[in-house]
């Protein structure tokens, strides 16, 4: 047997393009991309929900939106953007100088308007003054600043990202901003691609549209439109995602070992981190590579089926720290049923119109008797704050859905995966282009590759 053993955090052993040959490595962002880049949102504007939301749809990419509590934000359209996968987070309660004093009250109030898995973990401070950091860090796995160059330090982080979580910076955008045009934004993605590093983005309103309290330093949304469109088209090298998602990613990564052994032809990676807060749970997964000489592999985690290619001698996967066992087999498992089923409709109303929940709807020949955009009702937490949609790199994926059952569903109804949920996020399948029914526990959602 052949066991080797390494920590996440050794100097140079997880840097993209390592020298070494390490028979397992966690990647310093996920896919193995070499930057990472957040979009973030201030003031809750109408414009965020009519024409952002959108935006991002089409790209494939996720967003974090910072909301103000007592500016009486489009609360249900803000709850449709969580149910497509963004990130809602806290900009207090009354935007005053300084939020000392609010910073659990306005997680509070948000995460009672809001179905999330871990509710609010994000907070962006209005005008850019940093409040009580103990009580951000108490609430919170992420304060952000604003430009880090107005208080002395650079706007973008590196891989280990900020020396302090509760100034996190993020660089102004619009008219009174750094970042103007399409250039800007992609100049700063190039940047953090050659560093390895970290870059965010903090945009109040956009150039003519609704924008409510917003009003500051309005953006250009087609400058933002087109580095979306770059970001896509270069997305094996940058990884676009919401603040919190990338600050759970990368605390994990630097806490996380993992530990490889072969045995009767199957590999077997244990992958574990000891982080433990009363915020977050901490099962964002993380993207590995395993030294694999097979043609074909079949990679679970605790039984549940997951994503996987082999690519130049390696297999590539996302897996979930302290989630259970990892084995790579050689491919023999036999494929799910291509028989036709039809899923149960689900009780709940629908979230969105492409990635939606179902509710009265006959998913054999895909036709549909009746339709609704309804936000979701109460239901237990467990299924609310489950979202499914399209991924940038056309993969079906699958949040807030820890230890549930997930069926993927083509458009002839064949069932075409079928696994269980692991992690805060998961990606549950890639195919052909078409309409996709996923169903989730008692829940039916529909989306489209």
């Amino acid at each position: 047997m052949k066991k080797v053993l390494f920590a996440a955090s050794a100097v140079g052993l997880f840097a993209v393009g390592s020298a070494f040959a390490q028979d397992v490595e966690i990647a310093t962002w996920s896919g193995f991309r070499k930057g990472a880049a957040s979009f973030t949102f201030d003031d809750g504007a109408p414009s965020h929900v009519t024409d952002a939301g959108p935006m991002f749809k089409k790209y494939g990419y996720k967003a974090t939106f910072n909301v103000v509590v007592n500016w009486n934000p489009n609360w249900s359209g803000f709850q449709g953007l969580a149910d497509e996968g963004h990130e809602i987070a806290s900009h207090s309660n009354s935007h005053g100088n300084n939020m000392s004093g609010e910073e659990a009250s306005s997680k509070k109030s948000i995460e009672g308007k809001i179905n999330q898995k871990y509710g609010v973990i994000t907070v962006a401070y209005p005008n850019c003054n940093v409040p009580n950091e103990s009580a951000v860090l108490q609430n919170y796995i992420v304060g952000r600043i604003c430009n880090g160059s107005w208080k002395g330090m650079a706007d973008e982080m590196g891989k280990d990202g900020p020396s302090n979580w509760a100034q996190v910076p993020a660089t102004m955008t619009g008219a009174e901003g750094q970042l103007k045009s399409t250039n800007d934004f992609t100049g700063r993605m190039q940047k953090v691609i050659q560093s390895n590093g970290w870059a965010a983005f903090l945009t109040h309103g956009f150039q003519g549209k609704q924008n409510g309290n917003a009003n500051y330093s309005p953006t250009d949304i087609n400058a933002i439109d087109g580095a979306l469109k770059w970001a896509q088209q270069n997305d094996k090298d940058i990884w676009v995602a919401p603040m919190g998602h990338v600050a759970m990613y990368l605390k994990e990564r630097k806490a996380s070992k993992a530990e490889a052994s072969s045995s009767g032809g199957n590999i077997t990676v244990k992958l574990t981190h000891s982080i433990a807060d009363n915020i977050s749970k901490y099962d964002y997964p993380l993207s590995l590579k395993v030294k694999y000489d097979g043609s074909k592999a079949e990679v679970t985690q605790a039984g549940a089926k997951l994503e996987s290619k082999i690519d130049g001698g390696y297999v590539y996967f996302d897996a979930v720290p302290n989630a259970g066992e990892i084995v790579i087999s050689g491919g023999t498992t036999p494929p799910p049923s291509s028989s036709s089923v039809e899923p149960p409709a689900s009780s709940s109303s629908a979230t969105n119109p492409e990635s939606s929940s179902s509710s009265g709807h006959h998913w054999g020949p895909w036709t549909q008797s009746s339709s609704s955009t309804t936000a979701i009702a109460a239901d237990p937490a467990s299924l609310a704050a489950v979202a499914v949609y399209r991924t940038a790199d056309n993969y079906i994926e699958v949040s807030g859905a820890q230890g549930l059952e997930i069926s993927v569903f083509n458009s002839l109804g064949h069932k075409v995966r079928e696994t269980r949920g692991l992690g805060y996020v998961q990606k549950v399948f890639t195919g052909a282009k078409g309409v996709y029914i996923v169903k989730v526990g008692n829940r039916t959602f529909k989306t489209r590759l």
